[in-house]
């Protein structure tokens, strides 16, 4: 399925079973390994995409498919990069997680908002 899985100098203190970044073509994915996104892992992903983003990674597709809960600040941090991204002229989009954590994406708005997508291969296609 990914191919290509990048090698990064920086560390981002995150474990490699938490949070992989793979490349397809000139699209960045980073799939989130964890069941729960939460405040605890919010900064380090945070910090992860906005070094993505001004490394000039202009199409990045986020991948929340593992995740059965997404608290508050996590989903804070995909607000922010989304705005990073805006500015920088490029495009996120984002794989559902599971229907579990899509209720904070209802209640707040954003499942309109955010650019959607039930998997990669959508979200790949989307970028065309």
């Amino acid at each position: 399925m990914l191919q290509g899985t990048q090698t990064m100098s920086k560390d981002f203190g995150l474990g490699l079973e938490d949070f992989n970044r793979d490349t397809l073509g000139d699209v960045l994915v980073e799939k989130v390994n964890i069941s729960r996104a939460t405040f605890k892992e919010a900064q380090d992903f945070k910090d992860r995409l906005v070094y993505d983003i001004m490394t000039n990674n202009l199409k990045v597709i986020i991948d929340l498919s593992s995740c059965e809960y997404i608290d508050s600040t996590f989903l804070g941090v995909l607000v922010v990069v989304l705005k990073k991204m805006g500015e920088r002229g490029g495009e996120i989009k984002y794989i559902i997680p599971q229907p579990s954590a899509l209720y904070l994406f209802k209640l707040t708005g954003l499942y309109s908002v955010l650019n959607l997508y039930k998997n990669i291969d959508e979200a790949m296609q989307s970028f065309a």
